[in-house]
């Protein structure tokens, strides 16, 4: 009987992963969350010390690999400083989605971003290091006071 659950039917994609991000982002850890999916959670600082600590949180979808949703397979969600504090903040903020419960994440892929199957796919490694570069860019739209100017390449 096949398993519920992408990392018992695809342990070599798991195996993957895990190298990935203990190759790319040693500081993050994963552990499995009361109802089955896999998570990491770590902290990253992409501006250096000019920027803050960010603490994200990947979690994996059930269906993972899949592109069949805005975002893809893997959610990105930022734990301190928090996407819902910020947009309060802010008014609004470029590149987020809203998960099923309501919550904001980053956007870190397209679609047509990644493939699924024998082609590359998307990995918690590739979209940690997207919402890295959400991190950086937003902090830069902050820093230089771009509040409700053009924020990374559209008009808000």
């Amino acid at each position: 009987m096949a398993s519920f659950y992408w990392y018992e039917r695809e342990p070599v994609l798991w195996n993957n992963e895990r190298t990935a991000m203990q190759t790319f982002f040693p500081q993050f850890r994963w552990s499995k969350l009361d109802d089955g999916r896999l998570s990491w959670v770590g902290t990253v600082r992409p501006r250096g010390e000019a920027g803050l600590p960010w603490t994200l949180q990947l979690v994996y979808s059930n269906n993972h690999p899949s592109n069949s949703t805005y975002g893809g397979s893997i959610t990105v969600y930022a734990i301190d400083p928090n996407l819902d504090d910020l947009a309060k903040k802010f008014g609004r903020l470029p590149h987020v989605l809203r998960d099923a419960q309501g919550h904001l994440c980053l956007c870190t892929a397209r679609q047509e971003d990644f493939k699924v199957g024998s082609q590359a796919t998307t990995s918690a490694a590739s979209a940690l290091g997207w919402a890295c570069k959400w991190i950086f860019v937003f902090e830069e739209w902050v820093m230089k006071g771009h509040v409700g100017n053009e924020i990374f390449g559209e008009t808000y």
